[in-house]
């Protein structure tokens, strides 16, 4: 049984070396990059079943890519990994019809969690974001 794409954007070299890492037991990461446009580019050329961003990317914030990837390639959820604790951004996130927010000290099986988004599910962690969130995550 294949494994499901992932395309990884972060703006951490370290970060995304250790995200390979991470991931691929349980999924085949066809890219990783610290460019919002070459994310946008690669999404589009590789058509990945989840897209892992962060919100601080080179040229183009995780915000812009994430709206864009819902317009090119729809059928790719996107989750966010990102440092920020704040429910503003979990919001937002969520506004722009991210599948999942994950607070990157904070989340002990990341795998776990993107399964869950490729089963269908919305995924926050830690769940006291979620309600902080507001409605955004309701939708």
């Amino acid at each position: 049984m294949p494994r499901p794409r992932v395309l990884i954007g972060d703006s951490s070299r370290a970060m995304l070396a250790f995200l390979e890492i991470l991931l691929e037991p349980q999924f085949e990461v066809v890219a990783s990059v610290t460019d919002g446009e070459a994310l946008v580019l690669a999404a589009q050329r590789l058509i990945p079943d989840l897209v892992v961003l962060d919100f601080s990317l080179s040229f183009l914030d995780g915000l812009s890519v994430g709206r864009q990837l819902q317009d090119l390639v729809p059928n790719s959820k996107v989750v966010f990994f990102s440092s920020h604790e704040d429910p503003a951004y979990a919001a937002a996130a969520f506004e722009i019809g991210a599948k999942g927010y994950l607070v990157k000290h904070l989340t002990v099986d990341l795998g776990h969690y993107l399964g869950r988004v490729l089963r269908g599910e919305r995924v926050c962690c830690p769940d006291h974001i979620q309600g902080k969130a507001g409605t955004a995550i309701e939708k």
